[in-house]
Protein backbone atom coordinates (compact mmCIF):
# COMPACT_ATOMS: atom_id res chain seq x y z
CA UNK A 1 0.00 0.00 0.00
CA UNK A 2 2.42 3.11 -1.03
CA UNK A 3 0.11 5.22 -1.56
CA UNK A 4 -2.24 4.60 1.36
CA UNK A 5 -6.00 5.09 -0.37
CA UNK A 6 -8.74 2.87 0.21
CA UNK A 7 -8.69 2.68 -3.58
CA UNK A 8 -5.62 1.24 -3.54
CA UNK A 9 -6.52 -1.09 -1.00
CA UNK A 10 -9.96 -2.35 -2.39
CA UNK A 11 -7.66 -2.78 -5.82
CA UNK A 12 -5.32 -5.00 -3.84
CA UNK A 13 -7.93 -7.42 -2.27
CA UNK A 14 -9.22 -7.69 -5.88
CA UNK A 15 -6.05 -8.26 -7.26
CA UNK A 16 -5.53 -11.13 -4.12
CA UNK A 17 -9.10 -12.74 -4.46
CA UNK A 18 -8.73 -12.87 -8.62
CA UNK A 19 -5.20 -14.66 -8.03
CA UNK A 20 -6.42 -16.91 -5.62
CA UNK A 21 -9.56 -17.82 -8.36
CA UNK A 22 -7.00 -18.49 -11.01
CA UNK A 23 -4.49 -20.11 -8.66
CA UNK A 24 -7.98 -22.52 -8.17
CA UNK A 25 -8.56 -23.28 -11.99
CA UNK A 26 -5.66 -24.23 -12.63
CA UNK A 27 -4.71 -26.57 -9.82
CA UNK A 28 -8.33 -28.19 -10.84
CA UNK A 29 -6.97 -28.33 -13.90
CA UNK A 30 -3.61 -30.52 -12.64
CA UNK A 31 -6.21 -32.47 -10.57
CA UNK A 32 -8.24 -33.29 -13.69
CA UNK A 33 -5.16 -33.55 -16.02
CA UNK A 34 -3.41 -36.55 -13.25
CA UNK A 35 -6.35 -38.57 -13.03
CA UNK A 36 -6.59 -38.57 -17.16
CA UNK A 37 -3.59 -39.67 -17.20
CA UNK A 38 -4.08 -42.18 -14.35
CA UNK A 39 -7.38 -43.59 -16.32
CA UNK A 40 -5.26 -43.78 -19.44
CA UNK A 41 -2.51 -45.59 -18.11
CA UNK A 42 -4.60 -48.33 -16.22
CA UNK A 43 -6.21 -48.56 -19.81
CA UNK A 44 -3.09 -49.18 -21.74
CA UNK A 45 -0.06 -49.81 -19.52
CA UNK A 46 3.31 -49.91 -20.72
CA UNK A 47 5.86 -52.70 -19.83
CA UNK A 48 7.90 -50.74 -17.40
CA UNK A 49 4.96 -49.63 -15.59
CA UNK A 50 3.62 -53.35 -15.32
CA UNK A 51 7.06 -54.18 -13.55
CA UNK A 52 6.94 -51.73 -10.96
CA UNK A 53 3.25 -52.91 -10.22
CA UNK A 54 3.93 -56.08 -10.32
CA UNK A 55 7.13 -56.48 -7.72
CA UNK A 56 6.65 -59.54 -5.52
CA UNK A 57 9.04 -60.25 -2.68
CA UNK A 58 6.09 -60.39 -0.08
CA UNK A 59 6.78 -56.96 0.97
CA UNK A 60 4.58 -53.90 0.59
CA UNK A 61 6.46 -51.52 -1.76
CA UNK A 62 5.25 -48.50 -3.52
CA UNK A 63 4.13 -48.25 -7.02
CA UNK A 64 3.29 -45.21 -9.53
CA UNK A 65 -0.32 -45.74 -7.71
CA UNK A 66 0.80 -45.67 -4.40
CA UNK A 67 2.34 -41.95 -5.61
CA UNK A 68 -0.42 -41.06 -7.49
CA UNK A 69 -3.18 -41.83 -4.93
CA UNK A 70 -0.87 -39.95 -2.10
CA UNK A 71 -0.77 -37.34 -4.76
CA UNK A 72 -4.85 -37.04 -4.97
CA UNK A 73 -4.68 -37.14 -1.72
CA UNK A 74 -2.67 -34.08 -0.91
CA UNK A 75 -3.92 -32.64 -3.75
CA UNK A 76 -7.30 -32.42 -1.89
CA UNK A 77 -6.18 -31.11 0.91
CA UNK A 78 -4.21 -28.36 -0.96
CA UNK A 79 -7.55 -27.84 -2.66
CA UNK A 80 -9.62 -27.80 0.51
CA UNK A 81 -6.86 -25.09 1.99
CA UNK A 82 -7.18 -22.56 -1.66
CA UNK A 83 -11.02 -22.47 -1.41
CA UNK A 84 -11.05 -21.82 2.44
CA UNK A 85 -8.27 -19.23 1.64
CA UNK A 86 -10.45 -17.52 -1.33
CA UNK A 87 -13.02 -17.18 1.31
CA UNK A 88 -11.06 -15.98 3.88
CA UNK A 89 -10.05 -13.29 1.27
CA UNK A 90 -13.49 -12.82 -0.24
CA UNK A 91 -14.62 -11.75 3.56
CA UNK A 92 -12.41 -8.74 3.88
CA UNK A 93 -10.29 -8.04 6.72
CA UNK A 94 -13.66 -7.89 8.68
CA UNK A 95 -15.03 -11.41 8.04
CA UNK A 96 -15.91 -14.28 10.33
CA UNK A 97 -12.79 -16.67 8.86
CA UNK A 98 -9.77 -14.21 9.06
CA UNK A 99 -11.28 -13.21 12.63
CA UNK A 100 -10.78 -16.45 14.48
CA UNK A 101 -7.04 -18.02 14.88
CA UNK A 102 -8.36 -21.69 14.61
CA UNK A 103 -9.52 -21.79 11.17
CA UNK A 104 -6.11 -20.47 10.46
CA UNK A 105 -4.70 -24.05 12.11
CA UNK A 106 -6.95 -26.40 10.54
CA UNK A 107 -7.54 -24.98 7.02
CA UNK A 108 -4.31 -23.68 6.81
CA UNK A 109 -1.64 -25.56 9.06
CA UNK A 110 -3.09 -28.70 9.89
CA UNK A 111 -3.99 -29.14 6.10
CA UNK A 112 -0.72 -28.12 4.63
CA UNK A 113 1.37 -30.52 7.46
CA UNK A 114 -1.12 -33.48 6.56
CA UNK A 115 -0.29 -32.81 2.58
CA UNK A 116 3.18 -32.77 3.55
CA UNK A 117 3.13 -35.68 5.61
CA UNK A 118 1.23 -37.88 2.68
CA UNK A 119 3.48 -36.66 -0.14
CA UNK A 120 6.50 -37.77 2.26
CA UNK A 121 4.90 -41.15 2.88
CA UNK A 122 4.47 -41.90 -0.83
CA UNK A 123 7.21 -39.81 -2.22
CA UNK A 124 8.40 -41.13 -5.91
CA UNK A 125 11.42 -41.73 -4.76
CA UNK A 126 10.27 -44.83 -2.89
CA UNK A 127 8.93 -45.95 -6.63
CA UNK A 128 12.74 -44.93 -8.09
CA UNK A 129 15.09 -46.18 -5.32
CA UNK A 130 13.05 -49.65 -5.22
CA UNK A 131 12.73 -50.32 -9.12
CA UNK A 132 16.60 -48.78 -9.25
CA UNK A 133 17.81 -51.52 -6.29
CA UNK A 134 15.74 -54.25 -8.48
CA UNK A 135 17.97 -53.22 -11.44
CA UNK A 136 21.13 -53.37 -9.55
CA UNK A 137 20.15 -56.86 -8.16
CA UNK A 138 19.02 -58.35 -11.06
CA UNK A 139 22.91 -57.41 -12.24
CA UNK A 140 24.65 -58.67 -9.22
CA UNK A 141 22.36 -62.26 -10.26
CA UNK A 142 23.34 -61.83 -14.18
CA UNK A 143 27.15 -61.42 -12.71
CA UNK A 144 27.04 -64.10 -10.45
CA UNK A 145 25.69 -66.91 -13.40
Amino acid sequence: MASGTISSYNLGEHITIAGLAVQLLFFSFFMVTCVTFHYRIRRNPTMRVMGTSSRGNGKTQGTWETVLFGLYIASILILVRSIFRLIEYAQGNSGYLISYEVFMYIFDAALMFLAMLIMNIAHLTNLLVGSRKEHHDTQMESLDH
